[in-house]
């Protein structure tokens, strides 16, 4: 069987390349896309952007969502740069134009030289399990997000991943067999939350990609355990998970 590399994508906030409506509005997607899995996986290698090998473009992303997603909104305003106008206006005037024409030059999203307000959303809370499998790449890969070249991120810089983001390697089919952490704070219903003999199953959601197209997304039930200790614990079981910082 396959081996893959395993991921937890989670924190307090993730954005991942969603429809944006000119400059102002920005939306997150629902799950991590390929492309943003990609540009993740190639940074942990060292690689610098444009620079990728071929390979990268083959490497395979399952994505598991653990819960349903959250979105929470962000209100930003952009202003011009100190003193960008003043820059602007000497060039024009080198060049033999009208000074009066710089502060159309002045860049804002919106284009209209002024403060901007931008409208963003983005995942709050949101807990992802990601399998990336490339044949004869594995051992390149998980050295790689053992001990990552540029810093990961989960879609923002300023987006860090919680402990633990690096979870190992193991067969393909070990997606259906990680547990999820059960949700005391959240009232469940019958339908997401079952006792499978003297043990609890959940819902969870995977995701395949078809050329970086989700196709239909499919559901499975896995186990469920009552806090993230078990969790670590049942999950080094199932994967190996070699010395790392993160």
């Amino acid at each position: 069987m396959t081996s893959s590399v395993y991921l937890r994508l989670a924190g307090p906030l993730q954005s991942w390349a969603g429809a944006s409506v000119t400059g102002n509005i920005v939306n997150t997607g629902k799950i991590p896309t390929p492309s943003a899995l990609r540009g993740l996986l190639a940074g942990a290698l060292g690689y610098q952007r444009g620079q990728w090998p071929q390979w990268l473009e083959n490497v395979e992303f399952t994505i598991r969502m653990e819960r349903p997603v959250q979105y929470t909104d962000d209100f930003q305003t952009i202003n011009p740069r100190t003193g960008e106008e003043t820059f602007r206006r000497r060039i024009l005037l080198a060049q033999g134009q009208k000074a009066s024409s710089a502060k159309s030059l002045v860049f804002t999203p919106d284009a209209q030289s002024g403060t901007s307000i931008v409208n963003r959303t983005y995942l709050a809370d949101s807990e992802f399990i990601v399998r990336i499998t490339a044949e004869g790449k594995t051992e390149e890969i998980d050295a790689a997000l053992r001990s990552p070249q540029f810093s990961t991120y989960l879609g923002r810089k300023a987006f860090p991943a919680v402990f633990p983001f690096y979870l190992g390697v193991g067969d393909s089919d070990e997606i259906y067999k990680i547990p999820t952490v059960k949700r005391k704070q959240r009232r469940e219903r019958r339908s997401t939350v079952q006792k499978a003999g003297a043990e609890e199953s959940a819902t969870v959601t995977i995701y395949q990609f078809v050329d970086d197209t989700p196709v239909a997304p499919s559901k499975t039930r896995v186990p469920v355990v009552q806090d993230r200790n078990m969790w670590l614990e049942k999950t080094a079981e199932l994967l190996k998970r070699r010395k790392t910082l993160i």
